[in-house]
């Protein structure tokens, strides 16, 4: 059965489950803004999930992994749909953690630790995940974050839209686009070559605006040395920041049911399937290698100005 887990300190209070270790909630206590979405299932169900050991699409839901063919979900890896144990708590952190089980190892052959330590600060939110490789050979993995981040919030003045915020990258240059495939895998070009880039074309260079419309399957991007992506309400000023230093890929993504109720700032380690793979684990684009006894760590802390 899961738990809700609450830390908080005088500025901010986060509720984050023992399912998934996934962020619930992240709410001022200053103001009552709440900046992660509720997970109301008629509009999206989650929140903000870890994704682990892949990120993105799995096409037909087939990896070929050490000579094995295995079935998965869609999208994203396991670790959101399984239970953590909590190991550290006090009134401001908490680190869960996750490791093989019998039923992963059906599907990934692999003895693993994923942490995630979360810890509410004077600015917002410290969040970092650290898969260590407790195996006795060499693995590889993609890992991540989903968080959906409202906007318009609940804080904010009558009439503000979705049109009142925009999403920047602190590097003001232009923004390299990942192409995928209008289902969300990477295209190839005629010699079967992925990934492919291409400039995005953004008309303010480093901005993303948000529309109505909304992203459809996402927006990829190649990060090219932006600590941070933020979600910025160009009404008051206030911005809100997602580390992403050392990610290779950011993907944004709004939900796709009625008019877009948040955004998702996705930093990755990793990319979705090509659309012509072959399956085969070894060979998919982005993953990370661990040797026996190695530790990596993914940091994406929320700061809120």
């Amino acid at each position: 059965m899961s738990e809700i887990i609450e830390i908080k300190n005088t500025k901010y209070k986060a509720t984050i489950s023992t399912l998934g270790a996934e962020i619930y909630s992240l709410e001022s206590l200053e103001d009552g803004t709440q900046y992660i979405h509720d997970g109301d299932p008629a509009i999206w169900h989650n929140h903000a999930p870890i994704l682990f050991p892949f990120v993105a699409r799995c096409l037909e839901n087939t990896f070929i992994i050490e000579g094995k063919e295995t079935t998965w979900t869609k999208n994203h890896g396991f670790a959101r749909d399984l239970e953590t144990k909590v190991i550290e708590k006090n009134d401001s952190k908490v680190v869960f953690e996750l490791t093989e089980s019998e039923k992963t190892l059906d599907r990934y052959p692999y003895k693993f630790s994923l942490k995630t330590t979360y810890e509410v600060t004077e600015k917002g939110l410290d969040w970092k995940i650290t898969v260590t490789n407790k195996d006795s050979k060499p693995f590889s993995f993609s890992t991540g974050t989903h968080a959906a981040f409202t906007s318009p919030r609940n804080t904010d003045a009558a009439g503000t839209k979705i049109e009142d915020y925009e999403v920047v990258f602190e590097k003001k240059e232009p923004l390299t686009a990942v192409l995928c495939t209008p289902e969300g895998f990477l295209k190839c070009d005629e010699e079967g070559t992925s990934p492919l880039t291409a400039p995005y074309g953004e008309k303010e260079t480093g901005v993303v605006p948000l529309t109505a419309a909304g992203f459809a399957n996402g927006h990829l991007f190649m990060n090219t040395g932006s600590d941070w992506v933020g979600l910025k309400n160009k009404k008051t000023g206030k911005i809100l920041k997602i580390g992403t230093k050392g990610f290779p890929y950011i993907m944004l993504w709004q939900n796709t049911a009625g008019d877009p109720h948040f955004v998702c700032i996705e930093p990755w380690y990793g990319l979705p399937d090509a659309e012509n793979t072959d399956h085969i684990w070894e060979n998919k684009a982005g993953l990370i290698e661990l040797a026996p006894g190695e530790s990596f760590d993914a940091v994406q802390n929320i700061v809120i100005e």
